[in-house]
């Protein structure tokens, strides 16, 4: 079976890497030339703690080497979701599986209504990854990925769990997955923006009063919409679990503050405005998630007037 990977930045590279490790078919796809002509020239270096990889996937830039994919996951910023989505539509096969495994909450449903539901997939991942320079990424973190069709037969993808897990990924079908999502979504809603908004690494915001309450008006507006929509969160005390995170990833700057440091369109409409779409449709208040939104919008239309979203 053919991997594509849509979107070769820290997390796709750390998979089509680890994939193709394993004996995996797999492809690389990024507009990203000088990281795909690295790839292709030395290979990928993984840094792992124990020393570095080099793996060897396929890297293209042309959408032509996407033909013949059993399996793409998409790993794009979110922003750039429907643009892409809509870019590869003419190479997916009508047995393709198309896997978002992206941050935040939507993108599965931008799939979906450009594919249908029977060529739809959601996941969530606890992998981490850093990109370091073309050709070489930094595995940051290890976790399961669980992972659901949206048409909920999910027998078509134990092939490509199979695959995940003979790569050293502890993967899962989880018909659950929308409560998945929404725990991790709890926890990019408590600190990326803010750690954006103030260049902060993540452990930075636990040092002042000031942005460790923020953190809990922004989870406890979260909270307030996941009860209204009867989501059962996986996180016991979700407010202790983003201060445990942020602790526990310290030095790490958010990808919402890596946006902002490599002049990016962010994933803010995916997570912090996400939160404020549904709270709109349940007729909840969550300001400070709807000023933590603004604001980055603002920075965005700013400094970056004329971006496009990338991969």
């Amino acid at each position: 079976m053919k991997i594509s990977i849509i979107g070769a930045g820290a997390m796709g590279s750390l998979y089509g890497g680890k994939l193709s490790l394993s004996g995996s078919q797999v492809l690389l796809y990024d507009i990203n030339r000088e990281h795909i002509d690295r790839i292709r020239d030395h290979g990928l270096i993984i840094e792992e703690p124990e020393g570095e990889e080099i793996t060897r996937p396929e890297a293209s830039s042309d959408k032509e080497a996407l033909r013949g994919s059993g399996v793409m996951i998409i790993f794009v910023k979110s922003a750039a979701t429907e643009i892409v989505v809509r870019d590869i539509k003419e190479y997916i096969a009508p047995e393709t599986i198309v896997v978002t495994l992206q941050n935040g909450l939507g993108n599965e449903e931008i799939i979906r209504k450009h594919l249908g539901a029977d060529r739809s997939a959601a996941g969530v991942t606890s992998q981490g990854a850093t990109f370091v320079e073309a050709g070489r990424i930094k595995h940051a973190g290890r976790g399961p990925t669980h992972l659901c069709m949206a048409d909920k037969k999910n027998d078509r993808l134990i092939p490509f769990v199979e695959e995940l897990n003979r790569a050293g990924f502890e993967a899962h079908i989880d018909e659950n997955i929308e409560n998945l999502i929404w725990s991790k979504l709890i926890i990019n809603v408590g600190i990326n923006a803010l750690t954006a908004l103030t260049s902060l690494p993540n452990g930075k915001l636990l040092d002042y009063k000031e942005t460790k309450e923020i953190m809990a008006d922004l989870v406890n507006e979260a909270l307030q919409v996941t009860r209204a929509k009867g989501i059962q969160l996986t996180l016991a005390d979700p407010l202790q679990r983003v201060y445990e995170v942020a602790l526990q990833t310290a030095a790490n700057r958010s990808s919402m503050l890596q946006d902002f440091d490599n002049h990016r369109v962010t994933e803010i409409d995916f997570i912090n405005g996400a939160i404020v779409r549904e709270a709109e449709k349940l007729a909840i208040r969550v300001p400070v998630n709807h000023t933590i939104t603004r604001l980055v919008k603002t920075i965005e239309g700013h400094r970056y007037p004329s971006s496009t979203p990338h991969s």
